[in-house]
């Protein structure tokens, strides 16, 4: 059927027809009428569609045609709505379940009247929030409550998962040989240096009775200077250094090697 056609062929009214609902909207209202007079609803809004423009809207004349009112007064009744708790007026949008608040305070304004706050009861205890310490009244017949809001709640569970996820502070440990501080190492370590866990191995030794397979030297002292070129030393608690760099050190050895050969040759 081409558009020609259609706008020769007059506008038929409905044989059922319903009473349309303040601020409902024109295609919640079709979809009503089509339901009504066992029609589909996509056929039905084509068919008040425009025969110039198909692809708009259906027009307010031909939904005015078929339902026996005027455009006018049928258009105030389907897109004007106002507010229930405000008086505002309130965008009209196609929907089938007709929306009679403008916002969610709005909302919650009603919501609060048909259900206000109990007053205090027998039993009730006055409590102090331990987030933003704010008093709050504590009903006996729900439990206990320890914050006063849900957002008190969420700051002291952020705060505890914060405080766990934060490192721990690393405890100051001493050595237990000569009872120096140890800053770096493993969580185990006991001893500062090599000389004190040498030290303390043969102190147990000894306790215990056993045979000292080797006899107790005092620890090497580090020399003030390089006995090769004669630069100062770096004090070192760790290990004593004999020379300041390799290539003193290699001269060194090559100097007792060489006295070594001379005294066995």
């Amino acid at each position: 059927m081409t558009s020609t056609h259609r706008a020769t062929i007059p506008v038929r009214q409905l044989p059922i027809q319903l009473r349309p609902q303040a601020g409902e909207g024109r295609i919640a209202f079709i979809e009503r009428l089509a339901t009504a007079n066992f029609l589909k609803p996509n056929y039905l809004r084509s068919y008040l569609r425009d025969p110039d423009s198909p692809k708009t809207t259906p027009s307010w004349e031909r939904l005015a045609a078929v339902t026996g009112r005027d455009a006018a007064i049928l258009m105030e009744i389907l897109e004007r709505k106002h507010c229930v708790e405000c008086g505002e007026p309130m965008p009209i949008k196609n929907h089938l379940t007709p929306r009679r608040r403008c916002s969610q305070a709005c909302r919650q304004k009603s919501y609060r009247r048909r259900h206000p706050k109990p007053s205090r009861r027998s039993g009730d205890v006055i409590a102090v929030c331990p987030q933003c310490s704010s008093q709050f009244v504590q009903p006996a017949q729900h439990g206990q409550r320890r914050y006063c809001s849900a957002t008190c709640t969420k700051d002291a569970l952020r705060t505890r998962w914060q405080r766990k996820a934060a490192p721990p502070t690393p405890a100051v440990r001493a050595c237990r040989s000569c009872e120096a501080p140890i800053s770096s190492g493993p969580a185990h370590k006991l001893y500062c240096s090599k000389e004190c866990s040498y030290w303390a191995y043969m102190n147990r030794r000894r306790d215990r009775g056993l045979p000292r397979s080797v006899v107790i030297a005092p620890p090497r002292q580090q020399p003030a200077d390089c006995p090769v070129c004669g630069n100062p030393l770096p004090e070192r608690r760790s290990q004593s250094r004999l020379t300041c760099s390799a290539s003193c050190r290699m001269k060194r050895y090559r100097a007792r090697r060489k006295e070594r050969l001379g005294m066995t040759t």
